[in-house]
């Protein structure tokens, strides 16, 4: 079994574990605030815009410009989604991107499911 299908696995199991009820959100949180602390997000990949089906509404992303803040910045959101939200995401495609200030940008990326 492929590190990506491992991964959809535990997006799978997260997704199923947030309707349990209150006590598994709980432990979601942990998790969540376990990687928010080590700035260890969860490893999303970057598809194009035909593979997979889209999972809710594209989302904004602020970053800074350079040369990968902006996939950890995207990882860091998709976490947030995945283990707060209970959604079913395991990667995403960048729709249109924005340079706002000097060293600040902006990027649309559509959840999806592959």
């Amino acid at each position: 079994m492929s590190p990506f299908e491992q991964f959809s696995e535990m997006v799978d199991g997260s997704a199923q574990a947030y309707k349990r009820g209150w006590l598994a959100r709980f432990f979601l949180w942990l998790e969540y605030r376990r990687r928010r602390r080590r700035n260890e997000p969860m490893p999303f990949r970057s598809v194009k815009r035909d593979e997979g089906e889209a999972v809710g509404e594209p989302m904004d992303v602020y970053h800074l410009s350079l040369h990968d803040m902006m996939e950890h910045e995207v990882a860091g959101q998709l976490t947030a989604e995945v283990l707060l939200k209970g959604r079913r995401i395991n990667s995403f495609s960048c729709e249109a991107y924005k340079q706002m200030e000097e060293m600040v940008g902006r990027t649309t990326v559509q959840p999806r499911w592959v």
